[in-house]
């Protein structure tokens, strides 16, 4: 069924302006996208599109990409990719600039950057290096190698000092996509708004997303009003998900849009629950529902999902605890990404090793030959296939057996499974020399030394927890999906306090703006998962007041 907003978005595609879509939960923001899509590859596709052109459709994960090349048939009018690829496959072919745009880069890094080179040195070693490249080892300027993070700030310089490449871009795809647009990287929308939008033929940009639900470190969040000003705004605010009584909950959450039922929405329940003082590591949840049958009568009946807000309750009870203390370690920025599955090294494990150490598991073999394609010597006749077999099965009876990070990568790396990252090849290649006392490079040192002592199966519970295969996950595991029954546990104690505070912000008392958003963006997100019955339990001491004002007199458990 085509909404108002599905109709704002077509009239935008005939008339070729650019647009900003915010979508509340639930409402079907993926359908409107792949209707946009189906509009530009339907009966007037020729009249809509030349010869040649394609439409580009930015994902920020690889799941929505699978998502959406499967929602639209595999149809190569699309270039579906992560903002990643979409770059790297954009600026790639221009060397030279690349080289210089490198440099420049560089010389913005601040001096504690660890990746930052001595600037003659670096201009003296790229004038030999055959090629730039956008390794997945990690970053060697010096080689020419450039990592995930470094990709979106070089190729922000390459379309900021060469509009012909905004040209090249826009010509090849006038039509450009951007899913999820409130965690995007606000270099890449500087670069999609103030350069590939003022060429003189330029694309179509359409915004996906919806800025209540940014929870991601980094992201862009809300445009500007400048930015925004150059776009036409659509709201898109049916729900489809969740019930009545969360779709109430939600309205007080956030007043931007004011959601409607629009499908069988159940009349459901959104109440707060207060567990103060319990031993958090009681059983949370089985607490909850018991106080929540008390107080309202109810019971909770089939799928519950258990979402903590933060990793500090769910390490422990997922039994990753060594883990997620080596991050916490760091502090702020570097335990969030590890949170949202963003760390480098976590990432390494989580979509590098784990697959095939999974597949292997489970006797798939074939999936665990696909995990290895990239390794240095390709399975190629029997021996290889019984050495490579041989590794594997002593890679599961090490880690079985309380093998640590570390004695696994040493297996990793001397049986030649995986080409290890840069930071975790030189912690096991041999003596590290100690660095400068307070330095960079002595902090990392001390987290690598904490990192790999941990028990490797703490790696693969955390993996779990991220991939959403338990009965509890985390804020980023659950996004984009639902529920019938949710628990969501708030926990100040375990949260990074200057980045959300849900007691300040229940209470109405937070003082920081930006913290206040960030704990607003995350609970809605948290609490739009469910269909049903919602039950908010809070292990701080609650303002009942202002609580009651937003749940309601009658849905307060105090």
């Amino acid at each position: 069924m085509m909404t108002e907003a599905d109709e704002k978005i077509l009239e935008c595609l005939k008339t070729r302006q650019s647009f900003l879509i915010d979508a509340g939960a639930g409402s079907g923001k993926t359908s409107s996208l792949i209707g946009a899509l189906d509009f530009i590859r339907g009966p007037d596709r020729t009249s809509v599109i030349g010869e040649g052109q394609q439409v580009a459709c930015i994902t920020f994960t690889n799941v929505a990409k699978n998502e959406i090349v499967e929602r639209t048939e595999h149809d190569p009018l699309f270039v579906v990719s992560t903002i990643h690829d979409f770059l790297w496959a954009s600026i790639k072919s221009f060397q030279k600039e690349l080289k210089a745009a490198l440099l420049a880069f560089n010389d913005s890094l601040p001096a504690t950057s660890r990746r930052k080179q001595n600037q003659i040195e670096l201009e003296a070693a790229l004038k030999t290096a055959p090629t730039i490249i956008y390794s997945d080892r990690g970053a060697n300027f010096l080689e020419g190698r450039i990592f995930h993070d470094d990709l979106l700030g070089v190729a922000y310089i390459m379309f900021r000092d060469h509009p012909l490449l905004s040209k090249v871009v826009a010509a090849r795809f006038p039509f450009i996509f951007v899913d999820e647009y409130q965690d995007t990287d606000p270099l890449v929308v500087e670069t999609l708004l103030d350069h590939l939008l003022k060429t003189d033929q330029p694309p179509l940009i359409g915004f996906f997303g919806d800025k209540m639900q940014s929870i991601y470190q980094g992201g862009v969040g809300e445009l500007t009003a400048d930015q925004q000003a150059l776009l036409v705004p659509i709201k898109k605010e049916e729900n489809y998900r969740c019930s009545k009584a969360v779709i109430e909950l939600l309205n007080k959450i956030r007043t931007d849009i004011q959601q409607q039922p629009a499908g069988a929405n159940l009349p459901g329940a959104a109440v707060y629950v207060s567990l103060v003082g319990v031993d958090p590591d009681a059983d949370l949840s089985a607490l909850a529902v018991q106080k929540a049958r008390n107080a309202f009568g109810w019971d909770i009946e089939g799928e519950l999902k258990v979402l903590f807000l933060t990793h500090r309750l769910i390490a422990r009870k997922a039994g990753y605890s060594a883990l997620w203390a080596a991050y916490n370690s760091q502090g702020g920025f570097t335990r969030d990404r590890f949170q949202s599955g963003e760390d480098p090294i976590a990432s390494f494990f989580v979509n590098r090793v784990e697959p095939f150490i999974l597949a292997w598991r489970e006797g798939r073999v074939g999936r665990t030959i696909s995990g290895l394609k990239k390794r240095p010597i390709p399975i190629a006749g029997a021996a290889e296939k019984a050495r490579v077999k041989a590794a594997l099965d002593e890679l599961l009876a090490l880690i079985d057996s309380g093998g640590t990070i570390e004695a696994v990568l040493k297996h990793l790396r001397k049986a030649q499974l995986v080409t290890l990252l840069d930071d975790l090849e030189s912690a096991v290649a041999g003596p590290v020399a100690p660095a400068d006392p307070g330095s960079p490079e002595a902090e990392h040192q001390a987290f690598m030394s904490l990192l790999l002592a941990v028990p490797y199966v703490e790696v693969t519970r955390y993996r779990a927890v991220l991939k959403n295969s338990m009965p509890f996950s985390t804020k980023h595991g659950v996004k984009g999906d639902e529920f019938k029954n949710v628990i969501v546990i708030l926990d100040d104690a375990g949260a990074n306090w200057n980045q959300y505070s849900f007691g300040k912000f229940l209470a109405g008392t937070d003082t920081s703006q930006s913290r206040e958003k960030r704990t607003r963006n995350l609970l809605y997100v948290c609490c739009s998962r469910a269909k049903d019955k919602l039950i908010v339990v809070d292990l701080g001491a609650g303002a009942q007041a202002k609580i009651e004002e937003l749940f309601g007199a009658g849905a307060v458990a105090m």
